[in-house]
Order: structure tokens, then sequence, then C-alpha cells
């Protein structure tokens, strides 16, 4: 499966969809004028990773903020893992946040209790 790698713009974050090294990252601003342009090979990716994932998958999301739209788009993906885990495959979210930040926090929050996805919560 071929690697999807993102750079990171003002807008957008920097993304590494790698199964082959086992990195699934995403690092720095949400906020893309067409969330759904931004999110589609995302997407794909993920629902194609879905068919024949890692026996284990570490998700880390690191980010300094996202939009509403984006939030939604988070939670596509992190439904798509929440299906990778009830197929007896291991998933977990690393969900870093900056101690000031307990909006980043509360969020992830709320992502877990949405998918009931094993999240871990890293203040840094």
């Amino acid at each position: 499966m071929k690697a999807l790698k993102l750079q990171e713009t003002s807008d957008t974050p920097e993304v590494t969809l790698d199964k082959e090294r086992g990195r699934f990252e995403f690092y720095g601003t949400i906020m893309p004028e067409n969330p759904k342009d931004f999110f589609a090979p995302i997407l794909n990716w993920f629902n194609e990773y879905a068919l024949d994932p890692n026996p284990e998958t570490s998700v880390i999301f690191k980010l300094d903020y996202f939009n509403t739209a984006a939030s939604k788009k988070i939670i596509d993906i992190l439904m798509t893992l929440k299906k990778i885990h009830e197929s007896k495959n291991k998933v977990e979210i690393c969900w870093y946040y900056k101690p000031a930040d307990e909006d980043m926090l509360e969020s992830g929050e709320t992502f877990q209790e949405i998918t009931h996805l094993p999240f871990n919560f890293i203040s840094y």
C-alpha cells in the first residue's frame, strides 16, 4: 500500500500515513478552505487500509487547532479506525495537547466518548 504524505501549510496539517513503517500522524492546524477536498485522500487511504490493517495501529494527533468542519472529518477517520478495532486488531489513539489547552483535551475526550476507542492523552 502506497504511503500518503501531505506537507503542512498555514491551514492544513502535516499528514503521514505509512502502513509499511507503521506511521499514522497528524501534526499542526486543520482548517482547510475545503475540508471535503482535503480529507478525501485521507479517508480513501484509511478505507483501503481497513481492508488489510496492521495487527497494531497507533495514530498520533498532535494538533494546534481544528475547526468544526475538520472535527467531523476527524470523527470519520476515527470511525474507520473503530471498525479496525472491532475486527480484533489493536488500535490506539495518541492525543497530544498543551497543558493550557483544555479545549484540545476536551475535544479528544469527546472523540473518545463518541468512538469508544482507546485514547492515550499526552500533555506536552
